[in-house]
């Protein structure tokens, strides 16, 4: 149980991760009157292309 109370105080040192920053940008622009395209966050929907897949090997 110790070790759980200090992860709340381990997460501060933490950095987040970019896009969360961009997103938090992107929403504050919107705010403004601003439109936004969103194209920070996804998943692409096809897979890696062979030969990149044959050189991580």
């Amino acid at each position: 149980m110790a070790d759980a109370a200090k992860f709340p105080q381990r997460l501060d040192r933490v950095n987040p991760f970019r896009v969360m920053n961009v997103m938090q940008r992107a929403a504050e622009l919107e705010q403004a009157g601003r439109k936004v395209v969103h194209l920070e966050v996804g998943e692409p929907d096809f897979s890696t292309a062979q030969p990149i897949v044959d050189a991580a090997k």
